[in-house]
This record gives structure tokens, C-alpha cells and sequence, in this order.
């Protein structure tokens, strides 16, 4: 049986958790910096689409960004250990909110919402955060592979939201009719099969087409969610209205309008966001990727 590093990562978070927040924020940049020197896939990936999203960046300020990015990443780990384990209620006096009015007028319609948000660094932080201004919702996510660490994932999660398998759309359907909130990251390559190709930085980029059919099917309302914290300490949310006509029957233009809306956000806040994911992994001709092999 081969070494876990699953226990240690469990113990990590524990440790961050229990650490003051100032310390665990400081340690969560440690981290991230350390990573940024030994995580040499990632880094790369990281590299490359920062270097393709944002060409207008000399190749040093390309550098600065990819090592922020694994800082903020960093910070984001510390975060998860505050969801997953400091008391509920923990963040309620540091979250401001914008749009909020969205969500007060699909409540009284009695409509669920479809929450498009994408993989920020501060991906955990998202169920307190959502928990202090709407209460309990609905997360769609994929299980982790390793049971051990998705009972952990799901121990966390739950103390705040239900879990729902992103593969489950008849189960999320049932949610959205409901009236539920339901979380929804709209912003990996998933592959080709039930996505479609749409600019993003200017790339054309695999997107999934998930989150406009989920809205069709369930009548929920659609709305954005733009994230991001500052030096203080404060979480901003952001609740934004899609475009009048998301969803439409043509899944191109919803995939760009989903795109536009991302993009916009990750703009104004880039390093808060985890460009470690292999986002540009599938060609539109389908043809091998190249862009994340090493030189």
C-alpha cells in the first residue's frame, strides 16, 4: 500500500484552522510561495495560460502574476480550513454585498436560483460567505476520488449546504424547481461532449453548456456571482444579473455571455483566481493539446 498524503493535507487544514487569523493567513502565503517553487506542473500550467489570457503583460509581470496567483492560492487553503472548521457565523461581520436585491426578487417570485460562480482561490469560503446572506443552499460538485478526503470535503461543506453530484441534473433540476439556490462553477474544460467552443481572454475555449440547460429546464433564474477579497480582510460579493436573453436556444451565445461575465470578473482581481486548472486543455479541432506541454 503506497504512502497517502491525504491524512497530512487533513492535518493541515486542522492546523490552519485552529491557528489566529492573521498567523494562518500569513502561513496560507508561505505556502503558496513554497508551491510556487515545487509545484512544477502546476506552475507550468499556471504559465501558460497567463501568458495566453493576458499577452498585453511584459514577460515579467507575466512571472509576478503566476507567482501572486500561488500565493492567493496559498491564502485559499487557510480559508478552506476556516470554512471547514471555525464556528458557523465566523465570517458574518466581514462580508459586504452588492445586487442582493437580485436574490430578494427570485425569492419572492418563488423561483429557484442558478448561481454561476466560478473556481476562485477562495472556493470553500464561498458556502459561509453565501450562508450569510441567503442561508442554506445547494452545492453542485464533483466527488473526490479518494473516499477519505471527500467525506472531509463533504463534512465541511455540509455544515453549510447541501451536496449534490454536478453529474445529477435531474436532482439539481429538482432543486432549482424547489426554489432552491444552487451553486454551480460553470468555468473548467470539461471536454467536448456537452460543451461548446466560445472566446475567453480571447482564446477559444471548451464550455460547458450545463448551466443554460439546467435554466431552461427549471425556469430558475440565472445570476453571477463576482468574488473577491481585499487587503483588509473583506469579502466582497457580488450578485450580477445575466444578460436578458441567458438562456437562449443558441448554446454558443450563452457560452459567450457566460465567458463575458467570467472574464470581466477575473480582470479586475486575476491573481484571485485558480489558473492552475488546465482551462484550454481541448482544442476546437480537437486535435492534441500542446499549450501545457514543456518546452
Amino acid at each position: 500500500m503506497g504512502f497517502s498524503f491525504v491524512p497530512l493535507g487533513v492535518g493541515l487544514i486542522r492546523l490552519l484552522a485552529a491557528m489566529p487569523p492573521a498567523l494562518g493567513v500569513a502561513t496560507g502565503r508561505l505556502l503558496g510561495t513554497l508551491l510556487f517553487y515545487t509545484a512544477r506542473g502546476r506552475r507550468l500550467v499556471c504559465e501558460r495560460n497567463i501568458s495566453v489570457s493576458f499577452p498585453e503583460l511584459t514577460p515579467s509581470e507575466q512571472k509576478k502574476l503566476v507567482k501572486e496567483c500561488f500565493i492567493q492560492n496559498g491564502v485559499g487553503l487557510t480559508e478552506t480550513a476556516w470554512s471547514w472548521h471555525r464556528p458557523i457565523g465566523f465570517i458574518d461581520d466581514k462580508v459586504v454585498v452588492s445586487g442582493q436585491e437580485l436574490v430578494h426578487a427570485a425569492r419572492e417570485n418563488q423561483a429557484g436560483i442558478l448561481l454561476l460562480c466560478p473556481h476562485y482561490s477562495m472556493l470553500d469560503l464561498v458556502a459561509p460567505l453565501l450562508h450569510a446572506v441567503a442561508g442554506r443552499f445547494v452545492i453542485s460538485y464533483r466527488p473526490n476520488d479518494n473516499p477519505t478526503f471527500d467525506q472531509t470535503v463533504r463534512s465541511g461543506r455540509t455544515r453549510y449546504a447541501e451536496l449534490v453530484d454536478v453529474r445529477a441534473l435531474r436532482e439539481i433540476v429538482k432543486r432549482l424547481k424547489q426554489g432552491d439556490i444552487v451553486w454551480f462553477g460553470p468555468d473548467q474544460d470539461m471536454g467536448p461532449r456537452g460543451s461548446v467552443f466560445a472566446p475567453f481572454f480571447g482564446r477559444s475555449a471548451c464550455t460547458v453548456t450545463t448551466p443554460s440547460r439546467l435554466a431552461r429546464i427549471s425556469g430558475a433564474v440565472s445570476i453571477f456571482l463576482d468574488l473577491h477579497r481585499d487587503i483588509k480582510g473583506v469579502y466582497h460579493l457580488s450578485f450580477v444579473a445575466m444578460p436578458d436573453n441567458y438562456p437562449c436556444n443558441d448554446e454558443v451565445e450563452n457560452a459567450c455571455q457566460l465567458n463575458q461575465c467570467i472574464e470581466k470578473a477575473l480582470r479586475k482581481h486575476p491573481s484571485q483566481y485558480m489558473w492552475m486548472h488546465k482551462r484550454f486543455k481541448t482544442n476546437p479541432d480537437l486535435t492534441k493539446q500542446t499549450l501545457y506541454q514543456s518546452d
